[in-house]
């Protein structure tokens, strides 16, 4: 198969929680590159400062509470420049049967509302052990896709309802320590024809806010150098919406 265009493979990039950090740091390179992004918000988190409950238990919290959100009106400011948006939930918890509906489907409604455009992607938080709750109401809140952090390759073939997410990190945690890598899974969707969706959240200059969330900023555009320079005019840029779109046009 041959993507929109007659493109051979495809690359997009998504950022979770939207922090108004990005309007400083990726969003220049993404402009340099022409490269859309995409990102994942907290329905409950636009425009404030970031702040998820957790458990008491789970200590310590999140490294990018205190940072402030997007507002409504710089995310469409973005989406007007060919960015895209999912919804990562209303508050950011670990997805159970019992919460689900609040949580997918309700917040659908509160991202719609306060953005006034349709949101059918959702992006599943925390880990993948939500996956399975989110799935299981992906009907009832009328989701045309579901981004997950499965490490791997999309295909034309696959299932929407689980779209895996490279992570673009400085290492991994343990046990499989890693380093940084521009090349990661660039080659394996050439020789397939297949999407690569990296996920960050937000790349700061010099540093990282969190190594195995991460990647800096420096990596970031060594990231879309490699991309444009192993794709060429064979790779199609793509906000995530827009691939799924496309490929609901032609199955």
């Amino acid at each position: 198969m041959t993507w929109q265009d007659g493109k051979r493979w495809v690359y997009s990039v998504t950022y979770d929680e939207g922090l108004e950090a990005l309007l400083d740091n990726a969003v220049p390179v993404h402009r340099k590159y022409e490269m859309p992004g995409h990102l994942a918000l907290v329905a409950s988190q636009l425009g404030v400062v970031r702040r998820i409950p957790v458990e008491l238990d789970q200590e310590p919290r999140c490294s990018y509470d205190g940072m402030m959100t997007l507002s409504v009106e710089q995310i469409k400011m973005l989406c007007a420049e060919g960015w895209g948006v999912s919804n990562h939930s209303m508050t950011h918890p670990a997805i159970t049967a019992e919460n689900a509906h609040y949580e997918v489907i309700e917040s659908r409604k509160v991202l719609e509302d306060a953005l006034e455009m349709e949101v059918r992607m959702f992006c599943v938080p925390g880990c993948n052990d939500w996956y399975e709750a989110v799935r299981a109401v992906a009907a009832q809140a009328g989701l045309h896709s579901i981004l997950t952090i499965y490490d791997d390759i999309n295909t034309a073939d696959t299932d929407l309802l689980r779209l895996c997410r490279a992570p673009l990190h400085e290492e991994y945690p343990p046990p499989f320590y890693s380093a940084y890598d521009p090349y990661k899974r660039l080659y394996q969707a050439v020789d397939a024809g297949g999407w690569v969706i990296d996920y960050c959240h937000c790349p700061l200059p010099g540093k990282v806010m969190h190594p195995w969330k991460d990647c800096s900023l420096e990596h970031l555009e060594e990231r879309f150098e490699m991309v444009l320079r192993v794709g060429g005019d064979d790779v199609w840029l793509a906000e995530p919406n827009e691939v799924v779109e496309y490929l609901l046009s032609v199955r």
